[in-house]
């Protein structure tokens, strides 16, 4: 078995046990959780809203392709739409197994480079795509903290902790690629200096490890900034996408409670979920599972009782994690046994012309050595 297959399995066996004692605290905590409940809510829900939720679920994959084929094809490719999509899912998939979603990349750039687009191009496309990704998580936080900007304040203890700590480090990546970008110098020497510290701290052993990383991240941001100047309108447009990719998302949680409570204000509903969308994107867990359940429960309180809320986050939860992951891990799979099929027929001639072609090949030589023989008589 290899590394990776053994990581994988490592991943997934810990995003069950993960799913196991969410699932297990839950039902041991709420009794109005359960299959009757849910039952009945989805009995309660306008049926058309329910469609809108899953083709928002296709919706928040297809966003992320799209981006993806745009950045690509501007930097001089051409890959087929099929296969920007194959890319999206890498990243869904992987970024749902992974801490941190941490794996989402990586995969994303092995089917791109397998596809035959450069490294240079493929690490600069993500790059770019991370950027906007995280651009699009703090507009929405704003729109969210527009619509209701008290709404904050009415939590207490560790919930308003999570997202105003999911608030602190999305503006701290933004200032990092800003800064990467127009004062990379400066970065280089804070940065450095901090490596100090911690080693004279006995935190970190292998200084010169570190400040390499910390040099090639540096100049990788800054280096996007020469490709972003000569595509001014690309850095816009990826942004769009991903605020789209990220809204898509966002709705499904909104319209599972509409569908069951449509007087529901829906301005409100948005801002909740923009708050656990900031929240539980700074626990570095795969999917944020377990911090996502504990803040949509404690902040949906504001509006909905006890059994509506854990009947509405089973439902959406279930589309916008469980079956978004699915869908992105089967489009995957099909995507990489085709490419490996391709591969394997690039390899290997066709029988029938290997067979055409070796009494030809033996005629020639029978003929070409007659040939040799009468010039030999002759001479």
């Amino acid at each position: 078995m290899t590394k990776k297959a053994k990581r994988n399995i490592l991943n997934i066996s810990f995003l069950l046990l993960l799913i196991g004692i969410t699932l297990t605290i839950l039902l041991t905590c709420n009794r109005e959780l359960n299959f009757e409940n849910i039952k009945g809510f989805l009995k309660s829900s306008n049926p058309w809203f329910i469609a809108v939720i899953l083709l928002c679920m296709i919706l928040s994959i297809a966003f992320e392709g799209w981006s993806m084929h745009l950045i690509v094809r501007r930097l001089g490719y051409r890959p087929k739409i099929r296969s920007s999509m194959a890319y999206a899912a890498a990243d869904v998939y992987y970024s749902a197994i992974t801490p941190s979603a941490s794996g989402g990349q990586p995969a994303s750039a092995f089917y791109m480079m397998r596809d035959g687009i450069s490294a240079g191009v493929t690490s600069f496309g993500l790059l770019f795509n991370l950027i906007a990704y995280t651009a699009s998580i703090f507009i929405i936080g704003i729109v969210g903290f527009a619509l209701n900007p008290s709404l904050l304040w009415q939590f207490k203890g560790f919930v308003q902790f999570l997202v105003i700590l999911g608030i602190v480090l999305q503006v701290l990546l933004l200032a990092f690629f800003i800064a990467c970008i127009s004062w990379h110098k400066g970065v280089l020497k804070l940065g450095n200096g901090v490596i100090t510290l911690l080693t004279k701290m006995h935190i970190v052993k292998k200084t010169e490890k570190w400040r390499e990383k910390l040099k090639v991240e540096v100049e990788k941001y800054h280096q996007s900034f020469r490709e972003i100047r000569k595509h001014p309108t690309l850095f816009f447009e990826a942004l769009t996408l991903n605020t789209a990719q990220r809204i898509a998302q966002l709705l499904i949680p909104s319209f599972v409670c509409l569908a069951a409570s449509p007087e529901t204000d829906f301005g409100l509903l948005f801002s909740m979920q923009a708050l656990v969308l900031l929240g539980y994107n700074s626990i570095p867990l795969p999917g944020g599972v377990g911090a996502y359940e504990y803040l949509y429960l404690n902040i949906y309180a504001a509006a909905f009782g006890n059994a509506f809320i854990l009947s509405a986050m089973m439902i959406e939860r279930a589309v916008s994690y469980y079956l978004r992951t699915a869908v992105s891990g089967v489009y995957m799979l099909g995507y990489h046994a085709a490419g490996m099929r391709n591969k394997k027929n690039k390899q290997e001639p066709p029988a029938d012309a290997a067979a055409e072609e070796t009494p030809e090949d033996g005629e020639n030589t029978e003929e070409s050595k007659g040939e040799h023989q009468d010039e030999n008589n002759v001479q």
